[in-house]
């Protein structure tokens, strides 16, 4: 399936700097979970994650990487 991806970083504010960065992306992909674990490379293979489907027919997977708050939110194109 292909998906508009908002990918949302949020972290504590540091020097002035925006704590939230924005990244959109048009993606295909049939397995979103592998998705996200390919576009994290940090992530260890045993990390959680699950994917939320929401009523308004979005996709979200939400966790935390150090410091920072990410979430990827799917949306069938």
């Amino acid at each position: 399936m292909t998906y508009e991806l908002v990918i949302t970083r949020t972290q504590p504010p540091c020097g002035g700097k925006s704590p939230v960065k924005h990244e959109i992306r048009s993606v295909e992909t049939s397995d979103i979970i592998a998705y996200v674990r390919s576009s994290e490379s940090d992530m260890p293979r045993d990390f959680p994650l699950e994917a939320v489907h929401h009523s308004n027919g979005t996709i979200t997977v939400e966790f935390k990487s150090g410091a920072s708050e990410v979430s990827y939110e799917f949306t069938e194109d």
